[in-house]
This record gives structure tokens, C-alpha cells and sequence, in this order.
């Protein structure tokens, strides 16, 4: 299992690269599961959403499972607003992730714009 935390704003300008980072995560290290922490989102629009689709499309055609933890209540009201729960595994907290999903937790670096004097 892999854990990628994602930070700040994902929308038209930063989508791509959040996908991008989602897939080479994924990718290096050879995990079966792939948990996008999205606490720590500031903003997130129908973009975003598409850019996780993508990853889960991927990694799914891979053979490969793809959670969403803890989103942060912008995110979860866009998830929610567009059916998402019908395509992803939501948790609401990061734990309940990695309780349901188990084993090795592996941080990745930050996705997304970082909000100045923010993480």
C-alpha cells in the first residue's frame, strides 16, 4: 500500500500534475493499493475528480486498488455531489484507510499548490 498525501488546490491548472504524481507513486512502488490522502485540500473542482477517475481507470486496469481517505469538507461535498461514492472507497479518516486496506504505509511528497505558511 501506498499513501500520497494531497495539499492545497487541485483544479484545471494542477489536476494533470496530481494524476501524474497519483500514477508515478503508484508505479515506484510497485503497491497493489493506492490511498490518496485529501485532508490537507484547500480547493477541488470537477478536474480533480476527473483526474482521480483517470488514476483509478489505470491502476484498476492494472489489477491495482485505489481508496480515497479523509477528504476535507470542499472535497467531500464535490465527491458526494458527483456520485463519487459509487466509484471509490471513501474513508473518512486516514486510519480507517489503512485499518481496511493493511499493510506497509509508504508517505509520498505533497501533491497540489501548498497554501503559503501552510504544511
Amino acid at each position: 500500500m501506498t499513501v500520497v498525501p494531497v495539499h492545497g488546490e487541485i483544479d484545471l491548472a494542477t489536476a494533470d500534475r496530481m494524476r501524474d504524481r497519483l500514477l508515478q507513486a503508484a508505479h515506484a512502488s510497485r503497491c497493489d493499493c493506492l490511498v490518496v490522502d485529501m485532508s490537507g485540500l484547500d480547493f477541488f473542482d470537477a478536474s480533480g475528480v476527473s483526474a482521480l477517475v483517470s488514476v483509478f481507470r489505470t491502476l484498476t486496469a492494472e489489477g491495482r486498488h485505489v481508496v480515497l481517505a479523509e477528504p476535507a469538507p470542499i472535497v467531500a461535498r464535490v465527491l458526494e455531489a458527483l456520485g463519487m461514492g459509487r466509484l471509490f472507497e471513501i474513508y473518512p479518516i486516514l486510519e480507517m484507510a489503512l485499518t481496511h486496506t493493511s499493510g506497509l504505509r509508504v508517505n509520498g511528497d505533497p501533491i497540489g499548490d501548498t497554501v503559503p505558511g501552510g504544511p
